[in-house]
């Protein structure tokens, strides 16, 4: 496949994830402004709560299914397969979710069961639309991603505005958290049909299912859905532990908790639309027999100069950031830490994110399931023995002290043995300049930060920080495009 193609399809993708990150930044100060913190740290809960089962109804199939796709000599049986898969599991998974949302004792006589059971239709669509996502991405028709993933966060987030205009405000009323839920599973339910509509154009003919490739595509899937589980469990677990393990004050906690996590989990998948449009002219290229360890070094310099970005501005502009995406309620105070502390510390996280994504998507692509499910099951472990230790002393700080401490363990392990399997070749004056692009940003924002007091002057000086650094990255000859290149 022609660099070009990678280059739209990226661009479709990072054009489809900022769009919806400004949408999801109007739906979480939306949902901040109509409810009050109780209700909010509630639906946070229930969205951290979905999250690990919808890992583990995923099961490793979307990055499998890339891989398979794009090298199956008979298209429509193996997408049918998977599709049928996907079904399966997804229906068992989110049906364990239910069960267990109303079988824990500490969760009765909380709106989290019912919430559960409302939000619950968010992953179902979400993850049956995803398998068309794997069609556009193999067949690198990512506009239709575009305007079906805008499209289904469009509507909730409208639903939830015009709440908001009516004048909801700081509102204790729980039907309007339920409310919200259902809003959500109707823009994931728009997800599914678009994406629908959209596939029929790209399937000669109706796909066929056998019974031979689902044991074949399960026995394949099966070592990276453990992995994507636990690489779940140390980013998602700590928001269901913090309402298990302090059910006096969960809902406050993960109010400030869970609204900077959500906004967090873009900075994690960011690097993923990067890889995922890398994967099939990764398998092309090494069946040709090609040299990837140069288009390895270049793309791992283009994730850690987009992690430079990311963790820099989160780290220097948590305070406005929080303001931004909620209200002064959740900014930290000398008695107390809020959401800007939280963000803070996960800027760090988020950075280290990009090494990890990278090494995941790499021992996928080598078929080393075994180091990769060996480290995540440890880092899980490290997590959950961490938080166990830390939530009930120090709430969602001591969370986000041990996403820290697990991600810098798992990013250590996740690169020792990756480069022990093939070879990265990044240039030391590579290194350099990405250094010093980092520092010159880090050393802007610092500075600017103590003059920044209100929301309208982050936002313009945010968007000049933004233009800046992409200038560097010009100057400096940090350039993306440089991931595209095979030689």
């Amino acid at each position: 496949m022609h660099p070009r193609a990678i280059a739209t399809s990226t661009l479709w993708q990072l054009s489809s994830q900022a769009v919806t990150m400004v949408l999801g930044i109007l739906s979480i100060k939306f949902v901040t402004t109509a409810l009050n913190q109780s209700l909010v740290g509630n639906y946070q809960t229930v969205y951290s709560y979905l999250q690990i089962f919808g890992i583990l109804a995923d099961f490793g199939l979307y990055a499998v299914s890339v891989r398979e796709l794009s090298r199956s000599k008979d298209f429509l049986l193996t997408f049918g397969t998977l599709f049928i898969l996907r079904a399966a599991i997804t229906i068992l998974s989110l049906g364990i979710a239910i069960i267990f949302a109303w079988s824990i004792p500490l969760f009765e006589g909380t709106p989290l069961p019912l919430g559960i059971s409302i939000a619950v239709f968010v992953p179902f669509f979400t993850l049956l639309a995803g398998m068309f996502r794997t069609l556009f991405q193999v067949r690198y028709q990512m506009h239709h991603v575009f305007l079906a993933e805008v499209f289904s966060k469009f509507i909730p987030v409208c639903l939830i505005g015009i709440v908001v205009y009516l004048g909801a405000r700081n509102s204790y009323n729980v039907d309007l958290y339920y409310l919200f839920n259902a809003f959500g599973a109707t823009g994931s339910l728009c997800l599914f049909i678009l994406s629908l509509w959209f596939a029929k154009g790209l399937l000669p003919d109706r796909p066929r299912f056998s019974k031979k490739e689902f044991l074949r595509i399960l026995g394949l899937a099966a070592p990276y859905g453990l992995a994507f589980l636990a690489t779940t469990l140390y980013r998602q677990s700590d928001v269901t532990l913090i309402a298990l393990l302090r059910p006096q004050d969960y809902d406050i906690q993960n109010a400030h908790y869970g609204t900077v996590l959500r906004l967090a989990e873009i900075g994690f998948l960011l690097p993923t639309f990067i890889l995922n449009s890398s994967l099939p002219m990764m398998s092309s290229a090494e069946s040709d027999g090609k040299d990837l360890s140069s288009f390895l070094g270049k793309l791992l310099l283009s994730l850690l100069t987009l992690g430079s970005i990311v963790a820099l501005f989160s780290f220097f502009f948590a305070r406005p950031i929080v303001l931004l995406i909620s209200n002064s309620s959740y900014l930290s105070t000398p008695f107390a830490p809020g959401s800007d502390t939280a963000l803070t510390l996960l800027s760090f996280s988020m950075f280290l994110g990009m090494i990890i994504t990278f090494c995941f998507y790499l021992l996928l692509h080598l078929h080393r399931a075994r180091p990769l499910l060996i480290l995540t099951i440890a880092a899980a472990t490290v997590s959950i023995l961490f938080n166990l230790q830390l939530i009930p002393r120090f709430g969602f700080v001591g969370a986000s002290i041990t996403s820290i401490v697990t991600h810098l363990f798992l990013a250590t392990g996740l690169l020792i043995v990756s480069l022990r399997f093939t070879q990265v070749r990044l240039p030391f004056s590579d290194l350099c300049r990405w250094f010093a692009f980092s520092l010159t940003i880090g050393l802007s924002l610092f500075i600017s930060r103590n003059f920044i007091d209100s929301v309208p002057l982050a936002l313009i000086f945010g968007a000049l920080s933004l233009c800046f650094s992409l200038f560097l990255v010009f100057a400096l000859g940090l350039l993306p495009r440089s991931v595209l290149s095979l030689r």
